[in-house]
C-alpha cells in the first residue's frame, strides 16, 4: 500500500535519489525522559533529523549553533545525502573551507532557507535566535510569501509560524537564544504543517496552502495510531504467522528493523502512535512507536514487590503490591480481568495467576480501555547466566556457576532470539566474560529474549541485612542464581544483572599482586603495639614496614598485630620465612596481609585466594616454556631464594624468560596458578648459576668497576650481543671471573644470566681468548654445541670447518650473526660483520672461527684473528 503522496516538484529528484536514512529506534537519551520535548526529540531521532551526542545525551537545555540548525533544516527537507555531495567552499567568508557543516550550509543556501547577515557572513558558531529559527522553518514549509506580506523579518515570520502551530509548546522571545529541546519541538511541529506552494505565475503570481506536509510528502513517512497486536510469532490474540521482522498494528502489517525489535516487543498490546516509512523497495517499515499515555494504563510489578494474589475461577484476580517496599506504609491494589490474556516470555499462554510472580523478573499489567481493570498480563521470568566463555563456532555461552550452556545458533529455525544491551541489539561475539545474561525463555523454548548487563561495583561488604548487602554505601539484593554466601567484609568485584541484583562475584579481581618474601617479623617495643616485618620484595629490595593497629588478615578485618604475627609463626613461635601478599594504607602502614593457601598436595587451583599450588623438583622444557606442567611467561615473577638462606642479600629476583635452562631440574614452590596453568610466582630454592643454553652469546669488550645506585661496588660489562654493543651491571662485585679466579678478558665469549633488574647474576664461559690457539668441539647440553676450529673451504652459503686432526664438517651460514674479534687490536677490537668476512685458514691468515650451534642450527659465529 502507498503511505505517502507525491513529492513536490522542487524536491522530487533530490529525495528520490536519497530516500530516508535507515530506521532508528535508538534508545531515548536519558536526559530527555519525561521532558516536555520527549516525543519531539524521539521522533526527530527516529527520522535522523536531530540526534544526541556520542555519549548518548541530547542536552535539551543547551543552545544550538546556526551551523547545527542548518543541518537540522536540511535533514527535515530530506536533503541530507545532497549535503554530503556539497562539501565545498561556501559563499560566506566566515565559513572555513573544511567546516564540518559546509555541505548543509551550501544546500540550505541553494534552497533559499538561509541568506546570511547584512555583512554577507553566516556566523556558523553563533547561537541561533528564536526568530532566526522560526524564519528558517517557515521557509522550508513554503510559507515565506505570507511572512513577507505580514512585515517580513522578524515579525512576519513569527506571526506566520505561530498561526501554523510551529510555536505550539515552544514559544519564546524573538531575540532569545533558543535551546535544543525547543528547537526539536519547533521542527517536530513543522513536519505536519500543510505546506504552501506557488500555483500562479507571471502576472498571475499566486500561492496556496496545499494538502502536503514535510513528513508525508518529503520524507515519505506516515504517522498513525493503533494497537500492536502481534510481533513475529507473538500475538495477544493467539497464534501469529508473521515473519520474525513483522509487526501487526490494527489490520496493517509492517516490517521492523532488527534494531527496532526490542522496543516494539515491549509495546506488544499497547495502543501506540507510530511512524511508518515507505522504502525504495516498496516495504513499509516501522521506524518508531510510542505508547499513547491517555490510552494505556500500564503497571509493572517486580517479583519482590508482590504482596498478595487473590485468584478464583470465573472472577477477577486482585493483586496487592508495593510501589516502594522499603518506605511505603500501605500496599496498592489492581484488578486483573477474568478474561485477561497472558503473554509469558513473549508467547501467549493460558491465563494462570501463579505465573504472575516469577522467581526472578517482573509482570506488566495493561489496561487498554481505561476502566481500571487490566486486560493483558505480560510476564517476564528471568534466569541469569554469567558468561564464562563464548564459543562462537558452536554458538555456545558457558556459565561460570555450572548452569547448562546457552546455545544461540542463528541457523536453528526452531528458536528465535534477540540479545540486547542498553536497549540496543548486540551480537553473540559482543559478549564478554562476567557479562550477566538475564534470559526470558518461552515455555516451549522457541523464543529467547536476552538482556545483557555489564554493570559492576568493586568494593567491600559493609553491612548485611537479610538478602541485602551494603557495598560502598549502597544496598544490593542477591540474585537467585548466586548460591554462594556473601559474607561481611568480603571484597571483590560484584556483577549486577539487569535488575541491579548481585549475580556474580569475582574476589580474584581484588587479590593483591604485591608479593613479598617474609624474612623476619616482630612486635615493636615502642609506645604503639604494631607489627614490624622485614620483606624481600618483588622489586628485589629488602624493606622493613610497620603495620597499623588493625590488619586485614586473609580477608578478615580487625586482626591485631599479635594475631598476624602468630599466623606467620610455627608452633614454637619462630617466624617462618614465606611468600605473602600485602597492601599499604595512605600512611605507608601494612593494612592487609595474606598468607598462601596450601593446595600443593592436591594441585588444585583457586583463583579467589592467594595459593601455593605446587612444590618439589620440576624440570624446565625450553621448547614448550614449561616448568613441569606449568607455563612460564615474561610476567612470571621468579624469587631466587636458596634453601635455608636467611640473609636477604643472597636473594635475587630473576628474569623468568632467561633464568631457566632446558632440561635442568629446579626445586621450586609455585604460587597463584591461573586456569591456563600459567604460574604467576615461583620461588626457586636450588638452581644452577649458569645461563640458559638458549641465551645468545656475549663477546666481551671491556669490564669496569662502578658504584651502582645503592652505592655498592659492582662490575659493568661492555660486550657485543644480538648484533650490537650492549652493557650490563653485575648483581654483585667480583662476579666476572673464570674458574681460576682470573678476571674475564676482551674476546672471551660467554652466555649471560640476567635477573629481573637486568643485572648479571651468572654466566657460562664458552671460549677464553687466552686459549685462542687451542681448537675444540664441546657439547654443552643436548641442545647446545660449540665448535672452535679452522675454515678449510668456504662456499656462498656455508663453510667447512676442521677441529685439530678431526673430520671436516660443513656449517650453514643462513641467518647467522657474525662478529670479528681481532686479538692484535686494543681499540675497536670487536665488530659486527657479515659472513663475507669469514676467510679460509692459511699460514698468512691464521684466523679461526667460534661457532655456536643450538638445536642443530648455527646461530652465531665469531671470527677470531
Amino acid at each position: 500500500m502507498s503511505i505517502s503522496k507525491k513529492l513536490t516538484a522542487a524536491l522530487s529528484a533530490a529525495v528520490m535519489t536519497m530516500g530516508l536514512a535507515t530506521s532508528s529506534f535508538a534508545a531515548l537519551p536519558s536526559d530527555v525522559v519525561d521532558s516536555p520535548y520527549e516525543e519531539a526529540i524521539e521522533t526527530l531521532g527516529a527520522l535522523s533529523i536531530m540526534i544526541g551526542d556520542d555519549d548518548g545525551k541530547f542536552r535539551p537545555d543547551a543552545t544550538i549553533r546556526r551551523s547545527e540548525f542548518a543541518k537540522v533544516a536540511v535533514e527535515a527537507m530530506g536533503l541530507g545525502n545532497v549535503a554530503e555531495a556539497s562539501k565545498h567552499q561556501t559563499k560566506y567568508p566566515d565559513v572555513v573551507e573544511n567546516h564540518w557543516a559546509n555541505g548543509y550550509i551550501n544546500v540550505a543556501t541553494d534552497q533559499g532557507i538561509v541568506i546570511g547577515d547584512d555583512e554577507a557572513n553566516f556566523r556558523p558558531d553563533d547561537s541561533i535566535s528564536y526568530a532566526e529559527a522560526m524564519t528558517i522553518l517557515v521557509r522550508i514549509i513554503g510559507h515565506e510569501p505570507s511572512a513577507l506580506a505580514k512585515g517580513g523579518f522578524p515579525t512576519g515570520y513569527m506571526v506566520v509560524g505561530s498561526q501554523n502551530g510551529i510555536s505550539k509548546n515552544a514559544a519564546a522571545g524573538a531575540n532569545e537564544k533558543v535551546k535544543r529541546g525547543m528547537i526539536a519541538q519547533m521542527t517536530f511541529n513543522a513536519l505536519t504543517v500543510n505546506m504552501m506552494e506557488q500555483v500562479g505565475f507571471g502576472n498571475d503570481e499566486k500561492y496556496e496552502i496545499v494538502d502536503k506536509t514535510l513528513l508525508e510528502d518529503v520524507l515519505n513517512v506516515t504517522k498513525a495510531s493503533g494497537q500492536i497486536t502481534a510481533l513475529g510469532i507473538s500475538s495477544i490474540g493467539g497464534t501469529s504467522n508473521l515473519k520474525d521482522n513483522e509487526v501487526r498494528i490494527g489490520e496493517n502489517v509492517f516490517t521492523v528493523s532488527e534494531q527496532a525489535l526490542p522496543a516494539v516487543r515491549n509495546l506488544l498490546g499497547f495502543n501506540v502512535t507510530y511512524y511508518v516509512a515507505e522504502r525504495s523497495n516498496g516495504d513499509n517499515e516501522l521506524i518508531l512507536a510510542r505508547a499513547e499515555k491517555n490510552r494505556n494504563h500500564a503497571t509493572t510489578i517486580a517479583t519482590g514487590n508482590f504482596d498478595e494474589i487473590n485468584a478464583a475461577d470465573g472472577q477477577h484476580t486482585v493483586i496487592k503490591y508495593w510501589v516502594d517496599k522499603e518506605n511505603d506504609k500501605n500496599t496498592k491494589t489492581l484488578t486483573v480481568s477474568k478474561d485477561a490474556q497472558m503473554i509469558f516470555n513473549g508467547k501467549p499462554v493460558t491465563f494462570n495467576a501463579e505465573l504472575m510472580k516469577p522467581e526472578s523478573g517482573r509482570s506488566t499489567f495493561l489496561d487498554i480501555d481505561n476502566n481500571d481493570i487490566y486486560d493483558l498480563v505480560f510476564v517476564t521470568s528471568l534466569q541469569n547466566i554469567v558468561v564464562e566463555s563464548v564459543l562462537t563456532n558452536s554458538h555456545k555461552v558457558t556459565d561460570k556457576y555450572g548452569n547448562p550452556s546457552l546455545v544461540l545458533d542463528p541457523e536453528d529455525k526452531d528458536i528465535k532470539f534477540t540479545i540486547t544491551k542498553s536497549g540496543q541489539i548486540i551480537k553473540l561475539s559482543d559478549l564478554a566474560e562476567w557479562d550477566v545474561l538475564s534470559v526470558a525463555k518461552s515455555q516451549d523454548g522457541t523464543i529467547l529474549s536476552i538482556e545483557v548487563s555489564s554493570n559492576k561495583i568493586t568494593g567491600r561488604v559493609e553491612e548485611i541485612e537479610g538478602d541485602k548487602r551494603t557495598i560502598n554505601g549502597e544496598k544490593y539484593e542477591i540474585a537467585k542464581n548466586y548460591k554462594d554466601d556473601i559474607k561481611l567484609g568480603d571484597e571483590g568485584t560484584f556483577y549486577l544483572d539487569v535488575e541491579g541484583k548481585i549475580a556474580a562475584v569475582d574476589t580474584a579481581a581484588t587479590l593483591s599482586s604485591n608479593y613479598a618474601y617474609v624474612v623476619d617479623a616482630a612486635l615493636s617495643t615502642g609506645f604503639d603495639n604494631v607489627l614490624e616485618i622485614k620483606f624481600f620484595t618483588k622489586d628485589g629490595e629488602t624493606v622493613i614496614l610497620k603495620s597499623g593497629e588493625k590488619i586485614r588478615l586473609n580477608g578478615t578485618s580487625g586482626k591485631t598485630p599479635a594475631e598476624v604475627l602468630e599466623k606467620l609463626q610455627d608452633g614454637s613461635g619462630n617466624v617462618v620465612p614465606q611468600l605473602i601478599t600485602f597492601e599499604k594504607n595512605s600512611k605507608g602502614e601494612i593494612s592487609q596481609l595474606s598468607t598462601a593457601k596450601d593446595l600443593s598436595g592436591s594441585g588444585a587451583l583457586d583463583k579467589n585466594h592467594f595459593a601455593l599450588n605446587a612444590q618439589g623438583e620440576l624440570t624446565y622444557k625450553a621448547a614448550s616454556k614449561k616448568l613441569g606442567s606449568y607455563n612460564i611467561t615474561a610476567d612470571t615473577l621468579v624469587f631466587n631464594i636458596p634453601a635455608g638462606e636467611t640473609d636477604p642479600t643472597e636473594y635475587g629476583m630473576e628474569k623468568a624468560t632467561e633464568f631457566f635452562s632446558d632440561n635442568e631440574p629446579y626445586d621450586v614452590l609455585i604460587y597463584d596458578v591461573s586456569e591456563d596453568f600459567t604460574a604467576r610466582v615461583i620461588i626457586v630454592t636450588s638452581s644452577t648459576a649458569s645461563a640458559s643454553v638458549e641465551a645468545p652469546i656475549a663477546v666481551i669488550d671491556q669490564i669496569a668497576e662502578i658504584s651502582n645506585e645503592n652505592n655498592e661496588i659492582v662490575q659493568k660489562l661492555y660486550a657485543y650481543q644480538n648484533g650490537e654493543r650492549v652493557s650490563f651491571e653485575t648483581e654483585t662485585g667480583g662476579l666476572l671471573v673464570n674458574g681460576s679466579g682470573e678476571s674475564l678478558k676482551r674476546g672471551d665469549i660467554i652466555q649471560l644470566k640476567l635477573n629481573s633488574k637486568n643485572e648479571i647474576s651468572g654466566f657460562r664461559i664458552l671460549f677464553e681468548a687466552k686459549d685462542k690457539a687451542t681448537e675444540f668441539a664441546t657439547e654443552i647440553s643436548n641442545d647446545l654445541d660449540v665448535v672452535y676450529g679452522r675454515v678449510t673451504k668456504k662456499f656462498p652459503t656455508s663453510i667447512n670447518v676442521q677441529v685439530g686432526d678431526g673430520a671436516i664438517a660443513n656449517y650453514s651460514l643462513d641467518g647467522v650473526t657474525v662478529y670479528e674479534y681481532n686479538s692484535k687490536k686494543n681499540q675497536n677490537a670487536i665488530r659486527v660483520v657479515d659472513a663475507g668476512e669469514i676467510t679460509q685458514y692459511d699460514d698468512l691468515d691464521q684466523s679461526r672461527v667460534f661457532i655456536k650451534i643450538y638445536k642443530d642450527a648455527v646461530q652465531e659465529i665469531v671470527i677470531v684473528k
